[in-house]
């Protein structure tokens, strides 16, 4: 019965290897797609049925790449090394985007600008503000976290603000911050924040492109709730 299942266990991993091969993951379901790179660590175990549990423990396959060991190794079939496995991936996957988007070489224009801020703020749980100063192209000069605050407030210092942009003698800014909460949606908060940073920014000559909130997967403009259109619409 052993040689059965072992042999049943090869055959539907060799087939998947072969679908791989002719088309990458395109059409897989989530769980398939763990499964499969559950292979390279876990040899012999059916690798479906612990792909399920770990999907369904964390809460979603993007999650999976998330969790802390502690975490993982609580779900059925999961021992240090894949737990290890599966951290590498994420901060791997993390460790590309970062890269893919160096700031000596990236231009935040309507194409890039949505995945570059979902991945600056990926698995952030705490509410984050940034400053994107840019040059007359539209290329990233400098970036900086400005302020941390906590899942329901923040506080903004517009004079540093204008003391960056200035200091990176930048022709436009773009800001961003995250919502914990999940709701992509600018506040009246940050509609009156933005309409002060724009216009303390205009006096000293500086562009607001746009300011990029960040919840659930998902990028929205405070900008584009009063006045004009977000980023996605400007044209360097």
């Amino acid at each position: 019965m052993a040689e059965k299942n072992k042999n049943i266990h090869a055959g539907h991993r060799q087939r998947m290897r072969k679908n791989f091969q002719s088309g990458g993951f395109k059409g897989w379901h989530d769980h398939n797609v763990l499964e499969y790179i559950l292979f390279r660590v876990i040899p012999r175990a059916d690798t479906n049925e612990i792909a399920h549990h770990l999907i369904d423990g964390c809460g979603g396959f993007a999650e999976v790449f998330r969790a802390s060991k502690e975490k993982l190794t609580d779900i059925m079939g999961v021992g240090d090394e894949t737990a290890e496995y599966l951290r590498m991936l994420g901060e791997f996957v993390r460790y590309y985007n970062d890269v893919r988007y160096d700031v000596n070489r990236f231009t935040l224009d309507s194409e890039t600008s949505e995945g570059y801020m979902l991945n600056l703020f990926d698995g952030m749980e705490r509410e984050n503000f940034y400053i994107f100063c840019l040059d007359a192209q539209n290329r990233i000069i400098y970036k900086r976290r400005m302020f941390e605050g906590s899942f329901d407030s923040m506080d903004i210092d517009i004079s540093q603000i204008l003391r960056l942009a200035a200091k990176c003698d930048a022709s436009n800014v773009v800001l961003a911050h995250n919502h914990p909460s999940g709701i992509a949606k600018a506040s009246n908060a940050d509609i009156v924040a933005t309409q002060a940073i724009e216009r303390a920014l205009s006096y000293a000559g500086v562009g607001l492109l746009d300011h990029i909130i960040v919840a659930g997967g998902k990028c929205a403009s405070a900008k584009r709730n009063y006045i004009v259109p977000d980023i996605r619409k400007y044209k360097k």
